[in-house]
């Protein structure tokens, strides 16, 4: 339990180092504007400082992977079955990968793309909601991952036009960008934090 306690701590990081880096690369560029830009071009060749942008996304997916072996090892510490966790644990660690790649290969690169394989993530608050369905003492992180998820969904409707409601402009594509990343990463720290924090329970239980 110990081992998964440990690789948790490192999905908690996954949302300090995504952001992190999107303040200090957007402070380094003088008149980047996040309501309009991607996330992205703060690691392209027009960035001043590109190199802060890309290693971060690459330790940002660095901690989702070993963050989602932690999840997996968690769940299945506090009981739950072997394929719930093991898919949620593959959806984010392909999230994890796609962000390894984007840094690998910055815009205009066409492998930056590899960030659709990220797109898994979008199915991983409703596998790790059945991985625990079983827990009654985690009904306040299952209902966090329920409104994760409809979240997510909704966003990523308006990003890809869905419905053609035309929300989403050259004006304001940054701004929905960053709205969709608070639904899309941040979760991912608290998942682990809460999983951690039901492990620590059931270690100082067992003593």
């Amino acid at each position: 339990m110990r081992l998964a306690s440990m690789l948790l701590k490192a999905g908690l990081l996954v949302p300090v180092f995504y952001y992190g880096v999107l303040i200090v690369g957007g402070l380094m560029w003088p008149g980047y504007n996040h309501i309009t830009q991607y996330a992205s071009e703060l690691g392209s060749a027009a960035a001043p400082k590109p190199e802060i942008f890309n290693y971060g996304i690459i330790a940002t997916g660095v901690s989702a992977l070993i963050g989602a072996l932690g999840m997996f090892l968690a769940m299945r510490r506090l009981g739950s079955g072997l394929i719930m966790p093991a898919l949620t644990a593959v959806a984010i660690g392909l999230w994890g990968a796609s962000m390894i790649m984007g840094g690998l290969h910055p815009m205009p690169d066409p492998l930056h793309n590899g960030y659709q394989m990220g797109l898994a993530i979008l199915a991983a608050p409703l596998l790790m909601f059945l991985a625990l369905a079983d827990r009654g003492d985690m009904s306040g992180l299952k209902s966090f991952l329920i409104l994760t998820l409809l979240a997510m969904a909704a966003l990523f409707a308006v990003m890809m036009n869905i419905g053609e409601l035309n929300l989403v402009k050259q004006s304001n594509v940054g701004l929905w960008q960053r709205a969709y990343s608070l639904a899309s990463i941040p979760w991912i720290g608290i998942a682990a934090l809460c999983l951690d924090q039901r492990l620590v329970a059931k270690i100082k239980k067992s003593r």
